[in-house]
């Protein structure tokens, strides 16, 4: 696949996630892809014939690879919340194991949902938050512990208001722009560097490349 254009479909759990796509074109390039071409299309927005069989996650992948037979690879986003990361797997391999024929496949399940990852630059919560020069403790967590946070998305909208600075009004306003400040943080997400410490991105990365190089 090295050399060549990749053609992908991001299936991602809800529309905040659809910024997961463009650090997934990076990665692609990181892995030697020198041509990437990508969309993400939240799982909501897949309306598949009543009449098909299996589940909805199923129905919902049928309907897309059906509707684009070109794709190269598309990658199924599932956040492992409580399940864990092998159980979510699983279920994904399970469904693709079924029949689905066409574009090569490979999951997205960060550890426990995706805002873990985001956790992990604490420059750019800085610089998103509008106080790139501030000094307040965030209390992040280690790369090596992040998959241990309970509440990844608790933690991050604590860091972003604290990495204000603001109060009052101002904090309030820093508050209802988590969606917002979120997806810049998932399209700014570089690749490697202390995400390298996390064994959730790590099998991502190991099984991108295998797919580029494959």
């Amino acid at each position: 696949m090295t050399g060549r254009e990749v053609r992908f479909a991001l299936l991602c759990e809800g529309s905040s996630d659809q910024a997961l796509a463009a650090h997934l074109r990076k990665l692609l390039s990181h892995c030697g892809a020198r041509e990437v071409v990508g969309t993400a299309i939240p799982f909501g927005r897949v309306r598949p014939p009543e009449n098909r069989p299996g589940n909805l996650l199923a129905r919902r992948i049928d309907t897309v690879l059906i509707a684009d037979s070109a794709l190269d690879l598309v990658f199924i986003h599932r956040d492992a919340n409580a399940v864990g990361h092998a159980a979510r797997a699983g279920e994904i391999e399970e469904i693709m194991r079924g029949g689905r024929q066409g574009s090569d496949w490979l999951p997205v399940i960060p550890v426990r949902t995706t805002e873990a990852w985001l956790l992990l630059d604490e420059a750019a919560i800085r610089r998103v938050a509008g106080n790139p020069r501030g000094n307040q403790a965030l209390r992040l967590p280690k790369p090596s512990q992040v998959e241990n946070v309970a509440d990844p998305k608790e933690t991050l909208r604590k860091a972003l208001a604290e990495a204000s600075g603001k109060q009052g009004r101002r904090l309030n306003t820093i508050r209802k722009s988590f969606n917002q400040h979120r997806r810049i943080l998932l399209e700014q997400l570089p690749v490697g560097g202390a995400l390298e410490q996390v064994p959730a991105w790590r099998f991502l990365e190991r099984q991108v490349s295998a797919f580029v190089h494959g």
